[in-house]
């Protein structure tokens, strides 16, 4: 129990103040505050701090999209803005993206964090688009979920 009141502190203080170093934030002792020892090894402090660097440095989180379109050769350029333009038509709300990742031209719509948070969309989808499915997309913005 103590451990865990420790963990939630310290992962909040890092949250809300962003010190690079959170076992030197919580060990610091202020005015009128109580005193917090950890005892722990040097790599289990390495780890943490590295886990930190690693996710301010990460620019969203791993979720989930429909892709509708995928394709390479001359003309999947104007195929994909094909793509873009019916779904606008029919679904005017959604936020569609076009993305060029050598050599696929890829036609993706909606941002969710699970994948059965996409189901509803897909079923719409599939009357029109037969072939869409849900893939995993390694880094989604937070602004768009």
């Amino acid at each position: 129990m103590r451990f865990i009141f420790v963990l939630t502190f310290v992962l909040g203080a890092t949250g809300l103040y962003g010190q690079t170093t959170l076992f030197n934030e919580v060990t610091q002792r202020g005015m009128g505050q109580g005193v917090i020892n950890i005892r722990q090894s040097p790599a289990i402090e390495k780890m943490m701090t590295d886990y930190i660097s690693s996710n301010r440095s990460s620019s969203g989180v791993e979720g989930y999209r429909i892709q509708l379109y995928s394709g390479t050769g001359s003309n999947t350029k104007q195929e994909a803005q094909e793509v873009r333009s019916k779904l606008l038509s029919l679904f005017p709300n959604e936020h569609v993206f076009v993305e060029y990742n050598a050599p696929f031209m890829r036609v993706r719509v909606g941002a969710f964090r699970h994948k059965h948070e996409a189901l509803p969309l897909l079923k719409k989808l599939k009357s029109s688009f037969p072939s869409c499915y849900i893939v995993r997309d390694a880094s989604i913005s937070f602004k768009e979920f």
